[in-house]
């Protein structure tokens, strides 16, 4: 032990020896941006938000047009936040924003903004003067004007409804009723509390990651699960409870198999489960973190009133929630209080997804950056450390490909036991999403000397691929037999019998109603055409969606520097320098397998979740397939990225410890702003 850690230190001093100027100076860098990002929202972290948390409608303010609020006073509050949109173009001009006592006219704060520094969708803050007191000033008037040419102004944000109590809201001297999408930020201590707690354990684990990168240089399977778990504990109290998408769903089914696992009824749990109360559905709110500074330590108090869920997992997929389950079962089994039970929940999940990671990167022999990398990306950590199943999904098919790329690539026999892990793997998998497990038919690209003999390959990818082989024809074939009934009857009318043939597809076009297989069948032209619509509306949504751009349920959109700033990164990574990289062939198996799951993807939401009533998308021509989500692509990343390696351009090993030093900035700049997001809403 004692030669170890002299072996550890000896390390240390060389690796700075080495690289001493290089180590300072980006601690320095490291240093500088954390102060100056604190700096950059202290009017935000740390605060109470109260107010009109809705945005129903928005109004561009361009030259000419004049908007004003007058509202009343929110005791204690020292800092207003109004909520504004950039309409995903580029702005240019400025707008004014004064906010000045309704009755003294004194000024508490006056602020010139260029609209091309706008965020879309986000809040910006006005720090007062002074600390409200409604003693002093009743009310306060917020006036907005703007020298922007109409089209290139910001959208400002208001509500549907009066929120506010004896309010007046105007534009261009017009009273209307509603109120501006505007929170008030005040102290307080359990959030100011909770803000230092965690801050401070984001700063201290990040610069143990810096100075592991710089002076360490562990093993990339033992860095990066250092990285997944430091990134995951603190997305697991970050992105506050039942935000992440379905949470809650997913939450009941965990809880389910709990039930199973310690022999109760499946549906039932006591009252004190389902307390859901300051939590917000698809959307981080800061009195979820007050919520848990008061009362995480508090004891159980279990009311003897159970209450019936709403979900039933009979009607899911079962393994996917093990995890969670086992976490649940062991805080019940303690007497842990609802919180308690459900960030254990979380974490047995978070601990699942690490092993998967660990498993994935010690196993492949390249790439190993670029899939460390992905695998901690902020929305698989969000997932991971969550009650998401997505967890489930992107931990195995990590798995898949590290040993699709271990078995391309080794020289050896394929190890009977690795053999038998990417069966169980398949085996989970493709239950879940058949279309991930399409990625198993690469492994036919695995040469058959791993093998031994072509018989044995033959027999190995049939057994490996069997799982998904069979959910494939459990899909397809009933597809193929409509399609085959379908040509029959068109050929064969007369076989068709007249009460057949005079009932239409559709007797009714019911509100809310989804497209069917058969009217797919029936109307080809219309399905073809809402599918290629939906993909050129939704394409750069989903591409960015895929690794980050939306946090939070899809509702905390992070800024396009910092989304562009991972791109770059991952392009950059999987561009390094690499032993061996696949044939043109397997790159283009790998990207039409990724184009037809994309396909799979949009036509199952399209038969599953679109409605035939709904809204026409004007820009596009018609409606589009619903419910679509950039998150379900996630998985392709891996396949598309290590596309880009290349013979010809490459990047070199010695840029792998910067490369991680820049991810991690990007990293610690996505959390302080989640962190800003949830204080002001």
């Amino acid at each position: 032990m004692k030669d170890s850690f002299k072996s550890f230190k000896n390390r240390v001093a060389e690796n700075f020896k080495q690289n001493k100027i290089a180590v300072i100076a980006m601690l320095l860098i490291w240093i500088a941006v954390i102060v100056f990002t604190l700096f950059f929202y202290k009017d935000s972290l740390g605060k109470l938000s109260v107010g009109n948390e809705y945005y129903d409608h928005v109004v561009e303010l361009c030259n000419g047009v004049k908007i004003k609020e007058v509202l009343p006073v929110e005791e204690g509050s020292d800092t207003i936040a109004i909520k504004f949109a950039t309409f995903a173009r580029k702005n240019k001009g400025t707008f004014t924003v004064t906010i000045s006592g309704a009755d003294s006219k004194k000024v508490y704060a006056e602020k010139t903004i260029k609209v091309s520094s706008l965020q879309d969708n986000a809040f910006t803050t006005f720090v007062l003067s002074e600390t409200m007191d409604p003693l002093k000033e009743a009310k306060l008037s917020i006036e907005l004007t703007s020298d922007c040419e109409e089209g290139q102004g910001a959208g400002v944000y208001y509500s549907e409804m009066q929120v506010f109590e004896d309010s007046r809201f105007s534009i261009d001297g017009e009273l209307m009723p509603h109120d501006l999408s505007l929170r008030f930020l005040k102290e307080s201590e359990e959030l100011r509390l909770f803000y230092r707690l965690i801050i401070t354990w984001v700063i201290t684990t990040f610069t143990l990651i810096v100075l592991m990168i710089l002076l360490v240089k562990p093993k990339y399977e033992t860095l990066f699960a250092l990285i997944a778990i430091f990134f995951g504990i603190t997305f697991l109290f970050v992105i506050t409870p039942m935000s992440v998408p379905d949470e809650t769903v997913h939450y009941e089914y965990s809880f389910q198999m709990s039930n199973y696992m310690m022999g109760k009824d499946h549906l039932i749990f006591d009252e004190e489960y389902q307390d859901y109360g300051s939590f917000g559905g698809h959307l981080n709110v800061s009195v979820a973190y007050e919520r848990l500074i008061k009362k995480f330590n508090r004891p159980l108090h279990l009311t003897g009133r159970n209450i019936k869920m709403n979900y039933d997992i009979d009607e899911s997929y079962y393994t996917c929630f093990v995890p969670q389950a086992l976490g649940i079962t062991l805080a019940r089994l303690l007497n842990f209080n609802m919180l308690r039970t459900f960030y254990l929940g979380r974490l047995f999940n978070l601990i699942f997804y690490i092993f998967c990671v660990h498993i994935a990167i010690k196993k492949t022999p390249v790439f190993k950056l670029l899939f460390g990398i992905i695998a901690t990306l902020p929305v698989f950590m969000q997932q991971a450390a969550s009650f998401s199943y997505d967890c489930f999904i992107n931990g195995l098919s990590f798995v898949v490909i590290a040993f699709l790329m271990k078995w391309m690539h080794q020289k050896e026999v394929i190890d009977i036991k690795e053999f038998i892990l990417l069966f169980i793997a398949d085996f989970l998998l493709s239950p879940m999403k058949i279309v991930y497990g399409m990625f198993l038919f690469l492994f036919w690209f695995v040469p058959e000397e791993r093998f031994g003999s072509r018989r044995n390959k033959i027999i190995a990818m049939l057994i490996i691929m069997s799982p998904s082989i069979y959910q494939l024809a459990d899909v397809v074939l009933p597809l193929v037999f409509r399609v085959i009934r379908k040509i029959f009857e068109n050929l064969f009318p007369a076989a068709v019998t007249a009460e057949t043939i005079d009932q239409p597809v559709r007797a009714f076009l019911v509100e809310g109603e989804v497209y069917t297989f058969s009217y797919v069948m029936n109307h080809p032209l219309e399905a073809l055409q809402i599918i290629l619509r939906t993909i050129r509306y939704g394409l750069k949504n989903w591409f960015y969606g895929s690794f980050g751009r939306a946090l939070s349920g899809d509702s905390l959109i992070l800024p396009t520097l910092l989304v562009h700033s991972l791109l770059g990164v991952l392009v950059i990574s999987a561009l390094r320098q690499e032993e061996k990289t696949g044939t043109l062939l397997f790159r283009a198996c790998i990207l039409a397998i990724c184009v037809l799951g994309g396909l799979m993807i949009v036509g199952g939401m399209l038969v599953s979740w679109t409605e035939i009533n709904q809204e026409v998308i004007a820009d596009f021509g018609g409606p589009v397939i619903q419910g679509v989500q950039g998150r379900y692509f996630s998985p392709f990343l891996p396949y598309v990225f290590l596309c880009l390696n290349n013979p010809k351009f490459k990047i070199s090993k010695k840029a792998d410890p910067y490369i991680l030093y820049v991810f991690l900035i990007i990293v610690f700049e996505v959390v302080v702003y989640v962190l800003s997001y949830t204080f002001m809403n």
